[in-house]
């Protein structure tokens, strides 16, 4: 796990910081929107150092940067082996099959996500996400080995 801290990650975080800053260069309203909100905490000469108050009251940024993991996510492909005979599809998947989820495609089911190709940060207001499934928004995977880094 040291290893997963200390040198793993760097690429998806780059990835994932240049999505939020090429979408909010395609969206100069929400850009306009998330520079208010960041000059409200940290008026123009205030260089004081963030606080994780500060951070936790970023709530438009928070929602700006899940809305792009969820349109580009960082790791869109991975692997998970079934510890159980699973029903898929009409299908029955015994135990120990390996199979691949690609969150790309779980980040644009309609069911979830209506217009799933639009940059809607307000996806992730809190009362558009309460009945959302938990295992509709997977950029770093989810359940027990779900990304350490996160």
């Amino acid at each position: 796990e040291v290893d997963t801290f200390m040198f793993e990650g760097h690429d998806t975080t780059t990835a994932g910081i240049s999505w939020v800053l090429f979408l909010l260069a395609l969206h100069p309203d929400v850009q306009e929107r998330v520079c208010e909100e960041i000059e409200s905490i940290f008026p123009p000469g205030d260089d004081r150092p963030a606080t994780m108050q500060d951070l936790n009251e970023l709530k438009l940024l928070e929602r700006c940067i899940k809305e792009a993991l969820r349109l580009y996510p960082s790791v869109s492909f991975f692997g998970r082996t079934l510890s159980e005979d699973v029903q898929l599809g009409g299908h029955q998947v015994p135990a120990q099959t390996i199979v691949g989820i690609h969150a790309y495609h779980v980040h644009r089911d309609e069911r979830f996500y209506p217009d799933p190709e639009k940059f809607d940060p307000d996806r992730f207001l809190p009362e558009n996400t309460e009945n959302r499934h938990p295992y509709a928004y997977i950029p770093f995977t989810a359940g027990p080995r779900n990304c350490i880094g996160q």
